[in-house]
């Protein structure tokens, strides 16, 4: 939502009727601050055809609750709080103790709770890249207003401790189609989708996996899934993640500089992702082989 994560959850009907009105999804906030990453932001035809912050107007109000969360770029405080995976981790289970619905169909009917437990917080966080895709393609989903392309959905990155840490132990960053950067979108070619399967497109996921990532962003409770973790053999279209909490949208993304400790309190070590993939000579990308894997 262009509206504070905290107004968002009193009240959504007004801001989002003038946001609509305007016919295109809005790019400031009410504040009059800009898109966190706007000096790269790249207008898409979703920013006028998806304008409303709730998504599809077809979906149930948890659904349009939620979706006027992951569409916020205003979330406070303006200085990110640091964070490690393992809090978001533990997000879950205190999600679960203060009885928060979660799963298909199943999103809270309020975000008091996951608020009190800091939805709407500017968070930042450090981690490796395990893999990213375009998420819900070809069906969509209803923030995104059931588009089918890869230009108009969100990207799923999965993040762990090391590149070879399992995915079902992972955490959630997804990155909004809205005004997303050129470079940015390159993230979601790490995998392509094909009959279901994700297929790994080797030389864009070396280049992606060699940094180390501070991902900044909203927390978010993503109260449509349920965790699929390491002791769950069977995810029925849930992703393979440790936790609801997400990244999400994400506002920066930075990668470490060579040489440096990758402090994720320094602002010193980190390099402009949009900076450092503009700088990487073009990648080839060989044929590969599918393998199965679980659409989320």
């Amino acid at each position: 939502m262009i509206v504070r994560a905290a107004l968002v959850i009193a009240v959504i009907v007004a801001p989002l009727s003038l946001a609509h009105s305007q016919g295109a999804f809005p790019s400031k906030c009410p504040d009059g601050a800009s898109l966190p990453f706007a000096k790269i932001e790249v207008s898409h035809p979703i920013d006028s055809s998806c304008s409303r912050l709730t998504g599809d107007p077809s979906v149930g109000d948890p659904s349009h609750l939620q979706n006027a969360v992951k569409n916020n770029f205003c979330a406070t405080p303006l200085t990110p709080e640091t964070y490690n995976l393992q809090q978001l981790v533990k997000l879950q289970a205190d999600a679960v103790e203060k009885h928060v619905s979660f799963g298909f169909e199943h999103e809270p009917t309020s975000r008091d709770v996951v608020h009190s437990l800091g939805e709407g917080t500017l968070i930042r966080v450090k981690a490796s890249l395990i893999e990213a895709h375009f998420a819900d393609v070809p069906d969509g989903e209803s923030v995104n207003c059931y588009k089918p392309n890869n230009e108009d959905n969100d990207i799923h990155i999965a993040l762990g401790l090391s590149t070879d840490t399992e995915e079902c132990s992972s955490v959630s960053a997804e990155i909004s189609p809205h005004y997303r950067p050129e470079t940015w979108s390159s993230i979601g070619d790490f995998e392509t989708q094909k009959s279901k399967k994700y297929i790994p497109n080797p030389a864009i996921a070396s280049r992606l996996q060699a940094a180390t990532y501070r991902i900044t962003g909203q927390l978010f409770f993503d109260g449509s899934h349920k965790p699929c973790t390491c002791d769950i053999t069977k995810c029925n279209g849930n992703p393979r993640r440790a936790t609801n909490w997400e990244i999400h949208p994400v506002y920066n993304i930075e990668v470490c500089r060579a040489g440096t400790a990758c402090d994720e309190n320094d602002d010193n070590d980190w390099l402009a992702f949009d900076t450092w993939w503009k700088h990487l000579s073009p990648a080839h990308v060989p044929p590969v082989h599918e393998h199965p894997k679980e659409k989320e």
